[in-house]
């Protein structure tokens, strides 16, 4: 992510994964992304529906949780 925001001098990164991922979830969460939205029963997974959740984070963000 510092390649990204500082190679490319981007603003904001985005990403999605479906609501079954937990350990994406968890590990999109403990990097600093927070959760935008979600499509509900976006996602069908063997016979289930899930929701696609959808994660950002801003330069800024990304910029105050390196101080830490």
């Amino acid at each position: 992510m510092d390649h990204l925001f500082g190679a490319y001098g981007l603003n904001r990164l985005e990403l999605d994964t479906w609501s079954g991922n937990e350990r994406a979830v968890r590990s999109f969460t403990k990097l600093g992304f927070q959760e935008e939205g979600r499509l509900r029963s976006a996602v069908l997974m063997d016979r289930r529906r899930y929701d696609r959740v959808l994660f950002g984070i801003l330069r800024e963000e990304w910029s105050r949780a390196g101080d830490r």
